[in-house]
């Protein structure tokens, strides 16, 4: 039905779900590149303040459980990125109104709360292993583009979003009968056949 929509909210639609593409792909890039070594950083600074414990792990321990945790940490930002990209891509080949029911939960996914929870797994194989858990405070602790996008551009882009969609499924449904109408009388008059 997009075809009777004002031209306007068309458009308007078009450029705020580029915008929230834009910015929701320099956060997924910024948890592929940066992340893991933001959690492999946490995960030494706790190694090191245990100097006793690190000190009973002989040399091919240390090094298969800093790879356990590497590899864990690279499993959890993964699955997180690929979490991201796919809703982005939902968000360009959905529908206004399927994509309007899922914004809810995306508000929470693209948050520093859902980020941060990406280094829980390498924080217990740290303390089943002995040493402290670890934790990222925020998203300063990965990248500064990431806080930038986090905290100054992706909230206003997605609320944008969020309005422009209300706005067109709206409408989508105001129009929807009158599209109705002309193909019910289409239907009422067969034509005869003499």
């Amino acid at each position: 039905m997009s075809y009777a929509l004002d031209s306007g909210l068309v458009r308007d639609l078009a450029e705020a779900r580029a915008a929230v593409a834009r910015h929701g792909i320099v956060i997924a890039r910024s948890i592929e590149t940066d992340l893991v070594p933001a959690i492999m950083a946490e995960a030494r600074a706790s190694l090191e303040a245990s100097p006793r414990k690190l000190a009973a792990l002989d040399e091919d321990g240390l090094d298969r459980l800093m790879e356990k945790i590497r590899k864990t940490s690279r499993k959890s930002a993964d699955e997180l990125q690929d979490v991201y990209i796919r809703w982005l891509t939902k968000l360009g080949a959905g529908s206004p109104d399927n994509v309007l029911d899922d914004l809810e939960g995306v508000g929470q996914l693209f948050k520093w709360e859902r980020i941060g929870k990406a280094a829980e797994p390498a924080s217990q194989l740290l303390v089943e292993n002995g040493f402290r858990g670890i934790e990222l405070a925020g998203p300063d602790d990965i990248s500064d583009s990431l806080k930038v996008e986090l905290e100054e551009r992706w909230p206003p882009a997605f609320d944008r979003l969020c309005g422009l969609l209300a706005k067109v499924a709206e409408e989508s449904r105001r129009l929807e009968p009158e599209a109705a109408v002309p193909a019910r009388a289409a239907k009422k008059r067969p034509a005869k056949k003499r």
